[in-house]
């Protein structure tokens, strides 16, 4: 197991996605992602080629939709998106939101700006 804490601070650097790469992190299979949409923002449809998704709630409310419709993520709650396919999100709120993203693996998760993230985990360790 490897245990994360997502930052919920608006990033300085101004980037609204940032790929979290845990030192040691075992990840062969999967991107965990960080998304910020800040208050009455919008990421605009963009697709992630090969990659599926996995968006969690962590802080505020995101509206995701697609062409297959639209689902509101809020804190401990996740929407799915099949590969191929186009999203945006938008935060019809005044206050910043944040998701988790978990992708599988493609040429899409490799090309995001990493961040370092702190976390503990037993791989190597026989586990």
């Amino acid at each position: 197991m490897f245990g994360m804490t997502i930052d919920t601070t608006p990033d300085t650097a101004g980037r609204p996605v940032l790929r979290l790469d845990p030192e040691g992190g075992p990840f062969r299979e999967l991107a965990a992602v960080r998304i910020q949409v800040p208050a009455g923002g919008t990421i605009p449809a963009h697709g992630h080629g090969a990659s599926e998704l996995l968006l969690t709630g962590v802080a505020g409310t995101v509206e995701a939709s697609c062409g297959c419709g639209a689902k509101t993520v809020t804190p401990g709650t996740f929407a799915m998106l099949p590969a191929g396919k186009e999203i945006t999100l938008a935060n019809h709120g005044t206050e910043p939101a944040t998701v988790l993203a978990v992708f599988s693996q493609s040429e899409f998760t490799e090309g995001l700006p990493r961040g370092a993230a702190k976390g503990c985990g037993c791989q190597g360790h026989g586990h």
